[in-house]
C-alpha cells in the first residue's frame, strides 16, 4: 500500500512540475523544441563552414545538442529542488530524494517528448532508423542516473551554500563550449585536449552519437568511461546528501 501511495506521489508530483513550466505560456511545451532549434540554426549559421571536416554538420551538433540541454535544464532546476520545496519538506514527513526524483522526471518526460520530433529532424538529417536505436534506452537511462547524481550533490550543497546554485548557474556556459557539441574533438589543440577528456560531457556525448550519429552499437570504451563516471557520482551523491539531509529544515 506505502508503495503504492508513493507511487502516486511520484506521478502527481512530476504532473504539477510540469503543470507549473508551462503554465500561462501560449506555446507550453512547444518552447522546449524551439530552444534547441534556435541553437542548431545559430551554429548552422556560423560555425557549419567552420568545421567542413566534421560530415553531416546538422545531425553531428543535433545529437549532442538535444541532450546537453537535457542535462543543463536538468541540474539547473536540481540544484534548486530542496529550496523550491522547503514549505513541503517542512510540512510533510516523506523522503527528502522524492523531490529531485519528481523534478528529474518532469525534465525527463520533456526531453523524451522533445526526442521524439527532434528525431524526425534527424532522419531527414540523415539518420539511419536501425534496432541499434535501441541502445539509446540504456544510454539515456545511464545518463539521466548520471544527471539524478550530479543535482542531488548541488542539491545538498546549495542549502547550506547558496552560492552553489549560482556557481552552476555559471559554470554551466563555459561547460557547454568545453564540451565538443558545434565542434569536434579532433581539432581541439593537443595541448587542451586534457580539458576536455575531463569533462563528463564529452564521454556521455560520444556515446549518445555512436548511436545517433555514427550509427553503430556504443563503443565498449565510452561505456565504460560512462559507467566509471556515474559510478563515482552516486557515491559522491550518496555521501553528500546522508551527511546534509539532517540539517535541510533548520537550514531551509
Amino acid at each position: 500500500m506505502m508503495q503504492i501511495k508513493r507511487r502516486y506521489i511520484i506521478f502527481f508530483l512530476i504532473y504539477k512540475n510540469l503543470q507549473l513550466k508551462y503554465k500561462h505560456s501560449v506555446l507550453g511545451f512547444f518552447w522546449s523544441l524551439l530552444h534547441p532549434f534556435m541553437y542548431l540554426l545559430i551554429f548552422l549559421a556560423i560555425f557549419s563552414t567552420a568545421f567542413p571536416a566534421i560530415e553531416n554538420y546538422p545531425l553531428y551538433v543535433l545529437s549532442g545538442l538535444v541532450f546537453w540541454l537535457y542535462f543543463s535544464n536538468a541540474t539547473t532546476q536540481l540544484s534548486i529542488v530542496f529550496i523550491k520545496n522547503a514549505h513541503l519538506i517542512k510540512s510533510f514527513n516523506i523522503s527528502k530524494t522524492m523531490y529531485p526524483l519528481t523534478e528529474l522526471g518532469g525534465e525527463l518526460v520533456s526531453f523524451l517528448l522533445g526526442l521524439i520530433p527532434f528525431m524526425v529532424i534527424m532522419y531527414f538529417l540523415g539518420l539511419e532508423f536501425s534496432l541499434n536505436l535501441l541502445y539509446l534506452i540504456p544510454v539515456i537511462l545511464l545518463f539521466s542516473i548520471f544527471i539524478f547524481s550530479v543535482g542531488i550533490i548541488l542539491g545538498s550543497l546549495n542549502v547550506f551554500l547558496r552560492d552553489v546554485g549560482i556557481i552552476w548557474n555559471t559554470i554551466n556556459p563555459a561547460l557547454f563550449y568545453l564540451s565538443p557539441i558545434a565542434y569536434s574533438y579532433q581539432i581541439v589543440p593537443e595541448k587542451f585536449k586534457f580539458i576536455v577528456k575531463y569533462n563528463p560531457m564529452y564521454h556521455f556525448l560520444e556515446l549518445v552519437r555512436d548511436v545517433l550519429y555514427v550509427g553503430q552499437v556504443p563503443s565498449e570504451h565510452y561505456v565504460g568511461r560512462c559507467l566509471l563516471i556515474t559510478s563515482v557520482a552516486v557515491v559522491l551523491a550518496i555521501f553528500i546528501y546522508r551527511k546534509t539531509r539532517n540539517g535541510f529544515i533548520s537550514n531551509l
